[in-house]
């Protein structure tokens, strides 16, 4: 990440940014500092880069022409660098602006001064109006500073502990838990007992409850605006389920997971309030949803409920997937305000979709998420909006293939297992024999079989896939 900081007072800049952390990260070189000084495409020998204002009135204002030639010295690097001029006028910073700055390669900041700037280059130049708060500075170079440290704090390497970045305050609109280190009592007041335990799960739990406790005491304000994140998946062979997890850590830091492939979860009835939001998650069969004995999804219950959707395909195409999912979750309360199809390793071949999702999938995720997190800023105030999404919303009913299917009884070992863990009650308990009629062909059993019982025959359709759907696809998000 390239920080440019065209202002009138670089060491102000400098001095702040090149110590600490973000010091640390310029000399192991996450990060750049460059700071151009605005007074050295002055045209005249004093270096005067302000004028009174036209109209009349208090104070003088910075003139154009030196900005502009400050920004060229900077876009010449760069064909369009994003420009942020730091004013009270501007959209309030938050976390939200600073992981979807830190998305960028290269931020440009412009520190203003006087009176202001000309707006004549402000309309030239500008990407995005910010302030870091409702009241005024002498100049922005304070406020660059904070979101140059807030932003950095997401680009990779920069921390120490990756976690750390996610795992403090602001995020989930919380406030993070309080923290103790030795002695173990102090003054009279001790360490809470559940942090000596050394059970991680209660120590969770606790923070939790923690954050919850503070943010309400503290800053109700952001209490309202805490929105719990469900994932809901359906993931025979857990490439669907890595997907969503790679997805909702960049939404949460406390995510709820809904497994339904399982079938005892699939029957209970699950209900969100308004307040929450749904990741719905499902593989790619033949362009559709798998066909179960209930419709997907079709046990879960909205309230106007803010969704996200997710096909996700072994790089062959998503086809009518995401607007069946659409139509079932919309039909059931919930509003789909982001769709993405990721790709995943296809059951049926170890080459397509071989190691993904991958570390550029992973990049095109938090920018996803991001476009989620500033849809959800945007509903809460105007109401959510759905998305549109390609495809049939009832598509044609395809012809059921079940592949071949082999037990090798002198290998199974009659561990039930593949009769317990089959999504579609598919398994005979009595006789371990496949009901055609019900198996949707989703490899779960020979994935789980450690003794390598279980086999499918679907050389055919591998061959045909790997000779048409070889080069690898870009994940799609709307």
């Amino acid at each position: 990440m390239d920080f440019h900081v065209l202002t009138l007072f670089p060491e102000m800049i400098e001095n702040t940014v090149q110590t600490s952390i973000t010091g640390r990260a310029i000399k192991n070189g996450r990060i750049s500092l460059h700071t151009v000084n605005i007074r050295d495409f002055a045209d005249n020998k004093h270096s005067r880069v302000d004028d009174y204002p036209y109209g009349g009135g208090a104070g003088m204002v910075m003139q154009a022409e030196p900005v502009y030639q400050a920004y060229q010295s900077v876009k010449r690097k760069t064909l369009k660098p994003r420009c942020i001029y730091l004013t009270p006028q501007g959209k309030v910073f938050n976390q939200t602006m600073a992981e979807e700055f830190a998305l960028e390669e290269e931020l440009v900041f412009l520190c203003g001064h006087y009176e202001g700037i000309d707006e004549r280059v402000l309309e030239e130049i500008v990407t995005d109006y910010v302030s870091i708060g409702d009241y005024v500075l002498t100049g922005g170079e304070l406020a660059a500073c904070v979101m140059i440290d807030a932003v950095s704090r997401f680009v990779p390497g920069v921390l120490n502990n990756e976690e750390s970045s996610q795992f403090e305050s602001m995020q989930d609109n919380l406030l993070e838990y309080p923290h103790y280190t030795r002695p173990e009592s102090w003054r009279g007041k001790n360490v809470p007992a559940v942090l000596l335990t050394g059970n991680h799960t209660k120590i969770e739990e606790w923070r939790l409850g923690e954050s919850y406790k503070r943010t309400k005491e503290r800053r109700p304000d952001l209490k309202a605006k805490n929105r719990p994140v469900t994932a809901a998946y359906f993931s025979p062979t857990e490439g669907t389920k890595k997907a969503v997890e790679l997805l909702v850590e960049h939404l949460t830091q406390n995510p709820q997971y809904l497994d339904l492939t399982r079938r005892k979860l699939r029957r209970e009835k699950k209900i969100f309030s308004a307040q929450e939001l749904l990741v719905a998650a499902a593989p790619v069969y033949g362009g559709q949803l798998p066909v179960l004995e209930n419709e997907l999804f079709s046990n879960l219950k909205g309230n106007h409920t803010p969704c996200v959707i997710m096909a996700a395909y072994g790089n062959r195409h998503f086809d009518d997937t995401l607007a069946q999912m659409k139509k079932i979750l919309e039909d059931r309360g919930f509003v789909c305000i982001g769709a993405i199809a990721p790709i995943i390793p296809h059951v049926y071949s170890d080459q397509l979709g071989k190691g993904r999702p991958n570390e550029k999938d992973e990049v095109i995720f938090k920018k996803f998420a991001v476009l989620i997190k500033k849809r959800i800023e945007e509903g809460e105030k105007q109401g959510f909006i759905s998305v549109q999404v390609p495809g049939k919303a009832i598509p044609d009913k395809k012809t059921k293939k079940v592949l071949p299917q082999f037990l090798d009884k002198e290998k199974c070992i009659g561990c039930q297992v593949c009769v317990q863990r089959c999504p579609v009650y598919a398994i005979s308990k009595e006789t371990l024999e496949i009901d055609e009629e019900k198996c949707i062909s989703c490899m779960r059993c020979a994935l789980l079989c450690k003794k390598k019982a279980r086999t499918f025959h679907y050389s055919k359709i591998q061959e045909h896939l790997e000779k048409d759907f070889f080069v690898p696809r870009e994940i799609e998000f709307f």
